[in-house]
């Protein structure tokens, strides 16, 4: 009921489902379903539309609107008390894809670091698919991919540019490639059905490590990042087509305020990454 009570206060105070999405990070379909369930629950509307397509509050929205408020005040007062007065750890439970892992993962690691006294953190490696799915399922509270997945229960936002690169050998007819379900497989499809002739040998690895230590023995070639080749591995530009971006993913419905501000500290992350 308090993520309804929020959509609708942003709503009332933006006077646009447009603006109320872009404030609380959600699709703005997202915001009318939660409007509507809201309608439903106090049996009445609280938006129209006017003639120019401006959200127009009801009568019993302008009622709502300060109890609302003046509930959602004191329930996070209640919440900021009960978290002060906890001794105990914060469960912080992150999963990451295996690129992000081997590259900006410490970077990341970085912005949880303030806080670091107070959490009892698990820091897991996943593909971007499994990663997603323990988001959704409210198993992690961060997860960081490596592709755009996006869902009603979850709220997905770019940190990282990265570029994928073919490195290896690039005569051998031997070619590594990642486990479906991850994020470079995707890629790896696309370069495999535009090339003019297909390796005579394609291994499956589940591992970036694993490839770049066979890259680096002179076996093969691979796409891979950009970020994981050193200057002993060969490597080519793929162009615009094979940059990407690591997206971190979160719980839609979170109400830990401590975990809220771990996220919030990752999203702002990206936007700072996007300024320089």
């Amino acid at each position: 009921m308090f993520s309804l009570f929020k959509t609708f206060v942003a709503v009332y105070e933006t006077k646009s489902f447009t603006r109320a999405a872009q404030q609380l990070y959600f699709s703005q379909p997202t915001v009318t379903v939660r409007i509507k369930k809201l309608e439903e629950e106090l049996g009445t509307s609280l938006f129209f539309r006017g003639k120019n397509h401006e959200v127009i509050p009801s009568e019993a929205a302008n009622q709502l609107y300060s109890r609302v408020v003046d509930l959602l005040e004191q329930w996070s007062k209640i919440e900021r008390e009960l978290q002060q007065n906890t001794s105990k750890r914060q469960s912080f439970k992150v999963a990451v894809s295996h690129s992000v892992a081997g590259s900006v993962m410490p970077q990341i690691f970085q912005e949880f670091m303030p806080e670091i006294n107070h959490l009892e953190m698990e820091i897991s490696t996943f593909n971007s698919d499994k990663v997603f799915d323990l988001v959704s399922n409210h198993e992690l509270h961060l997860g960081i991919i490596e592709k755009p997945l996006m869902g009603a229960r979850t709220n997905t936002f770019p940190i990282y540019d990265d570029e994928l690169v073919l490195a290896g050998n690039l005569e051998s007819d031997l070619f590594f490639i990642r486990e479906k379900g991850s994020g470079v497989n995707h890629y790896t499809e696309q370069f495999l059905k535009e090339c003019e002739s297909i390796p005579k040998n394609i291994v499956t690895m589940n591992s970036n490590e694993l490839i770049v230590n066979h890259l680096n023995a002179g076996l093969g070639a691979s796409i891979i990042s950009k970020r994981f080749i050193d200057n002993e591995i060969p490597f080519v530009r793929l162009g615009e087509k094979y940059k990407r971006v690591f997206y971190g993913v979160t719980y839609l419905d979170e109400h830990q305020p401590s975990i809220k501000k771990l996220t919030e500290r990752i999203r702002k992350l990206g936007m700072k990454s996007k300024e320089d």
